[in-house]
């Protein structure tokens, strides 16, 4: 091994040894969400109630507010009800929902974030989708 090929290598221990001392890494951090959400019955009549019921946070200290989604068939998504929200925990929901109209409908949960310099609501994760189907 040559004189340069020495110092090189020397160079790189003292960087990756001064890189594990300080405690950095080079992959991103992310924030852990976790979430919680069911529906009952998965099958009902038109008109009949559907229980839905969920919760969801992340270990940001952003604002969060929790709300509970649903759609007709392939249609768009509408918000049913949103927790109250705050920092940190998104919040529950617990309600009911009539099914009105025979077909499919879809529920699912998402959990929405202010940031400290943007006081507006984005989407930040949802649910899988849960499905019911009306007779």
């Amino acid at each position: 091994m040559g004189f340069l090929d020495r110092r090189a290598v020397r160079a790189a221990v003292v960087t990756a040894a001064g890189v594990a001392a300080l405690g950095l890494s080079t992959v991103t951090a992310s924030a852990k969400i976790s979430y919680d959400f069911k529906v009952s019955p998965h099958t009902v009549k038109a008109g009949e109630r559907v229980h839905v019921k969920g919760d969801a946070s992340n270990d940001s200290e952003d604002f969060q507010k929790f709300c509970v989604q649903q759609r007709q068939g392939k249609g768009p998504w509408r918000t049913v009800k949103c927790a109250h929200g705050g920092i940190g925990l998104g919040g529950a929901v617990d309600t009911w929902v009539q099914a009105k109209h025979r077909g499919t409908l879809q529920f699912r949960g998402a959990l929405y974030e202010a940031g400290w310099t943007s006081h507006r609501l984005h989407l930040q994760t949802v649910t899988p989708t849960e499905t019911v189907r009306v007779r």
